[in-house]
């Protein structure tokens, strides 16, 4: 669009008188000076995200369905401030995008913004078939994979003024409550954003917020609260920040520099109260754009650029953990722990008193971990439930004391999943920590475990057929996300039924972290002498060889697809001796043409041919060569488009050599072949 403007203006300058012509140079510098909506076009993007690992070709189908989403984010936004799309029939190359706009802009300043978004996405991630980028007015994304009312609360970038405010401990209470406000008022609001100011001496505090409008306001409060709870980790006391995820961001700022709804008086808000005595947040949100209404663009603060730190929080919690374990295996040498001490380091290491718990506080929460709270254990402590004073309800995982193993578990957990936020992936809310005594809590969900529910019969009748499915797809969506859509890629390497919690509605949620590794994009496999897990669950080349990849994962995920169809557990010493082995047995029958007999009889009705796939797929997931089994995003694919045709069975490889041969994220078969980039 800029480029045809531009080359209009050329062909008709041909056409003008020198006087003309200086006259209309003289008329487009001035526009370009003192126009900041008509600059707004030509910044570049202030934060751009992309996944390089995975990338289409040029003229392939994908890069046509992306043209074609792009260009109806152009012509659809500006209406309204926000528009989703879905562009393509195939799940492999379809493509979902989706555009956003600052709540108050005018409607022409959307226009300029998503048009300037449209190209600087393909600007600043060439062929990239995953990327999101932020202007200072609006957001672009797409994906190959459809996230639409998928609420995304990880951390996505953090920017921040390097200026201090005065007073810092009064002004981050005062930021807090007011984030929080704005957090519940935003829930409430049909364009899923709110803004407001709360004084500070002779000063205001400006705050605006605002989610994708294809969430639920459930969701959108949730997401700001977790954005917001970034805040103290990277912000603390400064004059401005900027914190977003994938489907909403907060920001807050003792200038209002050019945005409108902040420079035109907004609401203000009374934070001289704590949250617990403030009254019902006033509805702070604002209305949808439209003809009346004025914005323009700006930047975070006007005398000093944002600093880019998404990866701080990690870095930060990393150095922490780092801290806490030496510190705890120093005592450890000496006989004696400073526990007043370590919890110190620990908290001021992370950076969020918040995070870290105190003794008191999940003594009274679990009723002194009584045994009536205890909702299970393991070989490295036990799990009880807890209500805090503000009636929220807790999971304590409480660490057996003296276990170096467990220690190991705890630090690595909480290093992996304070800073990873999404749907099938139990939320850390926190933990403890004083001397050799470690705690982490969790997110109480109230359906415990999918094992509690699959592997009892009076129980399994409340898992049909559309909850199992639901539950498969869960833990591929989550699985997905730790191999390829997280910071750095994650094996989780103890999945099973046991480790898949339900919350209320009977979604799955991925727990139990301790045993994960991570991976750089350079990775593809590591070898380790340490085999751990669940034997029964782990691929045959990390059993034998140690090599753990993305695909021992895969594999597991296999043996738990068959687990939820059969209700059975993969190895049975109760059932007959051709029944024991849940995975052999499933061959046989398919050798035989009888995989129905399979089937959970409790399952109630089911589609017979959907029940056949996911049987199939699971078996795929197992094949004891690494190559010929899929990555999760091919198996969420055949998941989720019956029109793929799924490879025809072939005799399994027994050659543990190549089992150890690790192959590029593809594989072909006798009937398609798919080519998918082991992207991030």
């Amino acid at each position: 669009m800029v480029a045809r403007f531009l080359n209009y203006l050329y062909e008709y300058s041909l056409s003008l008188s020198k006087k003309d012509t200086k006259m209309l140079f003289l008329l487009l510098t001035s526009l370009f000076l003192y126009s900041p909506r008509l600059s707004l076009a030509y910044e570049n993007p202030r934060v751009p995200l992309c996944n390089t690992k995975t990338v289409y070709a040029a003229n392939s189908t994908f890069h046509t369905n992306l043209v074609v989403a792009l260009a109806i984010l152009q012509k659809t936004t500006a209406a309204t401030g926000f528009n989703a799309t879905t562009v393509g029939n195939s799940t492999a190359d379809s493509v979902t995008a989706l555009a956003l706009c600052r709540a108050n802009l005018f409607s022409q300043d959307c226009q300029t913004c998503v048009d300037a978004a449209t190209l600087g996405i393909r600007d600043s991630c060439p062929n990239a078939t995953v990327a999101q980028v932020w202007y200072t007015s609006c957001m672009v994304r797409y994906s190959r994979i459809n996230f639409i009312n998928q609420s995304d609360s990880s951390i996505a970038f953090i920017l921040y003024n390097r200026l201090d405010a005065p007073d810092p401990g009064e002004y981050d209470r005062k930021v807090k409550i007011l984030m929080q406000d704005l957090s519940y008022a935003a829930g409430v609001s049909n364009t899923r954003s709110s803004v407001a100011k709360t004084s500070f001496g002779t000063r205001n505090i400006y705050g605006y917020v605002d989610c994708t409008r294809d969430i639920s306001g459930s969701d959108c409060t949730t997401c700001l609260l977790d954005a917001a709870y970034a805040i103290p980790s990277c912000c603390s006391g400064k004059w401005a920040g900027w914190i977003g995820t994938p489907t909403c961001n907060v920001q807050f700022n003792m200038d209002p520099v050019d945005h409108d709804d902040w420079i035109n008086n907004p609401p203000e808000i009374n934070t001289d109260i704590s949250p617990a005595q403030a009254p019902a947040a006033s509805p702070v949100v604002r209305p949808p754009a439209n003809q009346t209404t004025r914005g323009s663009g700006g930047s975070l603060n006007g005398k000093e650029k944002g600093v880019v730190i998404a990866v701080a929080v990690a870095f930060i919690l990393v150095v922490g953990v780092v801290v806490v374990r030496w510190r705890v295996r120093s005592a450890k040498g000496k006989g004696a722990v400073e526990t007043e001490e370590t919890t110190r380091t620990m908290t001021e290491s992370i950076g969020v008193r918040s995070f870290v718990y105190d003794l008191d506080v999940l003594v009274a929460a679990t009723d002194n971990f009584s045994p009536a709270n205890q909702l299970g254990g393991g070989g490295f402590g036990s799990v009880y439930q807890g209500k805090l004073p503000s009636g929220e309800e807790i999971a304590v995982k409480k660490l057996k004391a003296g276990s170096t193993q467990g220690i190991e578990e705890f630090l690595n957990e909480v290093n992996l999943l304070v800073n990873m936020q999404h749907r099938n992936l139990v939320k850390l809310l926190g933990c403890f920590v004083q001397g050799e005594e470690m705690m982490l809590v969790y997110e109480y969900l109230p359906n415990k475990s999918l094992d509690y529910f699959l592997f009892d019969k009076s129980k399994s009748a409340l898992l049909g057929w559309t909850k199992r499915f639901n539950i498969i797809m869960g833990v591929a969506r989550g699985l997905l996300y730790l191999h390829e859509d997280s910071q750095i890629r994650i094996i989780h390497r103890d999945i099973k039924a046991s480790n898949i919690l339900l919350d209320e509605q009977m979604n799955p949620k991925i727990s139990d972290f301790g045993l994960a590794k991570l991976f750089s994009d350079e990775e593809s496999r590591l070898r380790t002498r340490r085999i751990v897990g669940t034997f029964g669950y782990m691929a045959p080349e990390y059993v034998i060889q140690g090599v753990v990849s993305t695909k021992s994962d895969v594999y597991s995920f296999g043996i738990l697809i068959l687990e939820i169809i059969s209700g059975r557990k993969m190895f049975d010493l109760h059932l007959d001796e051709e029944m024991q082995q849940l995975l052999e047995y499933t061959k046989r029958l398919k050798q035989e043409g009888r995989l129905m007999e399979l089937v959970d009889v409790t399952t109630g009705s089911f589609p017979q041919e959907d029940v056949l796939r996911c049987i199939q797929i699971g078996l795929l997931c197992c094949k004891e060569s690494v190559q010929d089994r899929p990555t999760m995003y091919s198996a969420l694919v055949m998941l989720t488009d019956n029109s793929i045709t799924l490879p025809l069975s072939h005799q399994d490889h027994h050659n543990m050599m190549e089992n150890a041969t690790m192959s590029p994220e593809s594989f072909s078969t006798n009937s398609i072949t798919m080519s998918l980039a082991n992207g991030r």
